[in-house]
């Protein structure tokens, strides 16, 4: 739920509710004043949605509409059963002033009590938090653990109990399927719903066309996620994803090894020392040993030709995109420009490539002032 403190809004004399049927006359007072100001209104102040498939109604009120007018519109589309006790109610309470506006979302028939204690303390916060590309299914937690929506342990048991969907096929977690992007916080935002949110996206921008032009390629979902989460952690442009990916698939195609750095820092995160990896360098690993170079790991593409095991990182759909998609060139290299902003000098050739890096060694530039991601 969003990190804010909780709203405690008492309406005390909501305890005089027996006392409304003899009261309901005053409504007439009340509702003329309100009457002659909303005839100045050229435009309802309060819009309302459809009742949804759920029994329920979104309803949008404006900075300075009636409260007679928010209970008409509430009356008319069924959340308010008894118009006239709402009315009376908000009279015999003094709270017609501060009724807030916002967006509200009411069950049908919600109790009178209940609609204007929440109008009075106002609309839920919707807060949103952003997941940048090329992050671990476990960063996602921490990240929603240090803004203070989630724990770790709470997303660490959504994710072991969802569900996985038909696109996900056998494949044996959620890594490369959570989509990055930005997603609201509401009230009622649970570990759960918010990996589901995610995964509902993935579904909706990874469309059938997509897959289509994969499959008819022979590659499969997983194949094209398990690419994309490197060219993710390779790319800071995402203008030159489609070439990065090229270079890759070329690769593969010839089968020359993807020697790609970033798959070599998610090794060094698994088994026996992976713990003791993170905890001193964190989730990917800036400077690479010899040492690190030479890990035997399947996920080690300077040992092992063609594709990893799976993702590495939950790629974003221009990742996606670039794999199934790729540039229409021939390069098979590339390495950091020597301008040290984050762009990539790409080469057809090994002679190519080794004027290319000698280039970046000679600039000056060393692998901190290239623009990265944080671990």
């Amino acid at each position: 739920m969003p990190k804010r403190d909780p709203h405690t809004i008492a309406v005390a004399v909501f305890g005089v509710a027996v006392l409304l049927v003899g009261l309901v006359a005053l409504n007439r007072v009340f509702n003329a004043g309100d009457a002659l100001a909303a005839g100045f209104r050229q435009v309802s102040e309060v819009t309302v949605s459809s009742v949804s498939a759920e029994g329920t109604v979104d309803v949008v009120i404006q900075q300075g509409a009636a409260p007679s007018e928010i209970i008409e519109r509430l009356a008319d589309v069924g959340v308010a059963a008894d118009g006239e006790t709402l009315e009376t109610l908000i009279l015999l309470t003094g709270s017609g002033s501060g009724l807030q506006a916002g967006e509200y979302t009411f069950a049908l028939n919600t109790p009178p009590a209940e609609i204007v204690r929440r109008l009075v303390e106002g609309p839920p916060r919707i807060e949103r938090i952003t997941f940048r590309a090329g992050l671990r299914v476990e960063q996602i937690g921490l990240t929603l653990e240090q803004e203070g929506y989630f724990t770790r342990d709470e997303w660490d048991a959504a994710v072991a109990a969802a569900q996985t969907r038909d696109f996900q096929g056998d494949d044996p977690d959620f890594l490369g399927y959570l989509m990055p992007g930005t997603y609201e916080i509401k009230d009622e935002t649970t570990a759960a719903s918010l990996l589901e949110e995610m995964l509902d996206r993935f579904d909706e921008l990874v469309t059938p066309s997509l897959l289509e032009d994969a499959e008819a390629q022979d590659w499969t979902l997983y194949e094209v996620l398990t690419l994309a989460s490197v060219v993710e952690r390779e790319a800071v442009h995402p203008e030159e994803k489609p070439a990065i990916a090229a270079a890759f698939r070329n690769r593969i195609n010839q089968g020359i090894a993807l020697q790609a750095d970033p798959t070599v820092q998610f090794a060094l995160t698994l088994g026996e020392g992976g713990s003791a990896s993170i905890e001193e360098f964190g989730w990917w690993k800036g400077e690479l040993t010899i040492d690190d170079l030479a890990l035997d790991s399947p996920y080690n593409t300077y040992i092992y030709p063609g594709l990893m095991p799976g993702p590495i990182a939950n790629p974003d759909i221009e990742s996606i995109e670039a794999v199934i998609r790729p540039a229409d060139v021939e390069y098979l290299y590339f390495v950091a420009s020597p301008e040290c902003d984050g762009r990539h000098l790409f080469a057809s050739t090994l002679d190519e490539h080794n004027a290319n890096v000698e280039l970046f060694r000679n600039s000056g530039c060393i692998p901190a002032e290239i623009p990265s991601e944080d671990n």
